[in-house]
């Protein structure tokens, strides 16, 4: 039987009209990694393109840059606010009145010096948005690569608790990567909005788990199958039968032991990765399940199609969970 993800996660978030909303930016298709968060934004007013109808998602996103976000994001108001005074930031500056608004209140380290067109790093990042919605830390959620005595290791800690992180499949956060425009647009989308974090989707019975976004708890329906030549599976399904009268086929996860490899290899699977005598593959649907009945354009399809992407991208992502 087919099950909900809000089976092993309670409380169950439902998916928002606003993800659905189209931003029509030419760098940025429907199964861009990050299109939800960048249309949610985009929607709201808080991120904007450039004037060549791209949104330059791979762009590092400037100090100044990421001070207008955040200004935009909390709704500040920018009046009568103190001059900040840093030496490299004019009051001509289209951000200057941003970045006064965001140092008053306490939401960027202070200095004689901005930086404005520094990318921002994500340990910065950490700082700000932390900073900006006041999030409390009550555990020590750690990374490979932040120390006990780390400067942002408070900040980080933070946004892990309150799922708006979980770093790199590796265990690392990577603290002074810069972020793109993309990466920025994500976190702050997520400490927004609830069905933008991040839950963990854990198969006990067959002891792997995978990141996803909440909105996918009520999106998403799945199934485990164990075949007589001892392959075990995960098969995904879009939880939506408005168009087709059926849950379409998603992707499944193929856990194949190395004995059986040969008659496997051949199978149209792309190994993922091979650990402890199995090879974890990864298996997409093949023709559009939209095709036949002629809705490839609907509101539906792209839905499905978006949701594929994602769930793709996580599964490639995947970790065991001993």
């Amino acid at each position: 039987m087919k099950k909900l993800f809000s089976i092993l996660i309670a409380c169950c978030l439902f998916f928002t009209s606003a993800i659905f909303a189209s931003a029509a930016f030419k760098d940025v298709d429907n199964t861009y990694w990050a299109k939800d968060e960048i249309t949610y934004l985009t929607d709201k007013k808080i991120i904007n393109g450039f004037y060549d109808d791209s949104f330059r998602p791979q762009a590092p996103v400037t100090r100044i840059q990421a001070m207008i976000l955040l200004a935009n994001a909390l709704n500040l108001d920018l009046s009568n606010r103190p001059n900040p005074g840093f030496k490299d930031l004019s009051t001509m500056n289209s951000g200057y009145k941003h970045a006064a608004a965001i140092m008053d209140e306490g939401i960027f380290p202070k200095s004689t010096h901005l930086k404005p067109n520094e990318p921002m790093t994500r340990e910065l990042m950490a700082r700000m948005i932390v900073s900006a919605f006041k999030l409390k830390a009550t555990k020590n959620v750690s990374f490979k690569d932040v120390s006990s005595s780390h400067w942002a290791r408070p900040y980080i800690s933070a946004l892990a608790e309150h799922n708006i992180t979980v770093g790199y499949p590796d265990g690392t956060f990577r603290p002074s990567a810069t972020l793109t425009r993309a990466q920025f647009s994500v976190f702050l989308a997520k400490v927004i909005s609830d069905d933008f974090k991040t839950f963990t989707f854990y198969n006990d019975s067959f002891n792997y788990k995978i990141e996803l976004p909440n909105y996918m708890k009520s999106q998403v329906i799945f199934e485990d199958e164990v075949n007589e030549d001892g392959v075990r599976s995960t098969h995904f399904y879009y939880n939506n039968t408005t168009h087709l009268g059926f849950e379409p086929y998603l992707v499944s996860i193929h856990i194949i032991p190395a004995s059986n490899w040969d008659y496997y290899e051949t199978a149209p699977y792309d190994i993922i990765k091979k650990y402890n005598n199995y090879y974890y593959c990864y298996q997409s649907v093949g023709e559009h399940p939209y095709y036949e009945s002629n809705q490839l354009e609907s509101r539906e399809a792209k839905a499905f199609e978006r949701i594929q992407y994602r769930l793709t991208n996580a599964i490639y992502g995947f970790q065991l969970k001993n």
